[in-house]
């Protein structure tokens, strides 16, 4: 094969592969889901983001529980993916295939008890890079004799790095060399004890509403999980604070 062709080769291989990777970006986000079957209808929201692998993930939650989404595919604006249930011990799948346009998803799904018509709109706009991570999360970090669960709210510097701020038991923490990338989800605590500082390094795995990691530091390993904690309104920020008191009203 001569070098014009090698060339073209390439190129044709780049045009073929491009829309694939900014489709499956563009699919990442928070989905409500309806589904409409024979004697009932059903709601759902479903949760996609990538894997330390790069593929994409989800989770899958509704009135039974959470489950994670399977063999989720997106190309030429198809998205396909298999949402498993546990009723007893007994595993029951249902493959999920939608046409997605812009914001919204139309389909059907297939399952034990046969098909049914789905339809779903992403809640704001389709989450890339690391718009995934942002938000608040509520972190368990075990340790001997005892569990902490702490808080870590993510946010987005306006040069698009990722910046971090630490709430627990003994106050605030120092966040700092915070990265997303291939899934992973990385960064550096800095604790101060009494004037003396503490730091640990954290590495998880992001997939969904979920991140599974551990921190390590001089004084071992600590395993630490989180979820994404989920708010309806404006004012989680407020929330966020119960132990701030009321304000003093001034006497007339």
């Amino acid at each position: 094969m001569n070098t014009k062709a090698i060339v073209a080769v390439v190129v044709l291989a780049c045009v073929v592969l491009v829309p694939v990777v900014i489709a499956a970006e563009g699919v990442e986000g928070v989905w409500e889901f309806k589904s409409q079957m024979p004697a009932r209808t059903m709601t759902a929201t479903m949760t996609i983001t990538k894997n330390a692998e790069g593929k994409l993930a989800g989770t899958w939650s509704n009135q039974s529980g959470e489950s994670q989404l399977s063999d989720i595919t997106f190309e030429n604006g198809k998205l396909k993916f298999v949402q498993t249930n546990s009723f007893g011990g007994q595993e029951m799948k249902t493959t999920y295939e939608g046409t997605v346009e812009g914001t919204k998803i139309t389909g059907k799904g297939k399952g034990q008890f046969g098909e049914s018509t789905f339809e779903g709109a992403l809640q704001g706009e389709a989450k890339t890079g690391t718009d995934v991570i942002v938000g608040a999360w509520q972190m368990s970090i075990n340790t001997p004799g005892r569990e902490n669960v702490e808080k870590l709210t993510i946010t987005k510097n306006t040069d698009g790095t990722l910046a971090g701020k630490w709430e627990g038991r003994r106050g605030e923490s120092k966040i700092s060399n915070m990265k997303l990338e291939g899934g992973k989800l990385t960064f550096i605590r800095a604790s101060d004890f009494g004037g003396r500082i503490m730091k640990s390094e954290f590495e998880g795995t992001v997939e969904g509403d979920s991140i599974k990691g551990v921190f390590k530091s001089d004084r071992g390993d600590r395993d630490a999980n989180a979820t994404r904690i989920k708010s309806s309104n404006q004012d989680e920020g407020k929330k966020a604070e119960p132990n701030k008191p009321p304000a003093e009203k001034k006497p007339k």
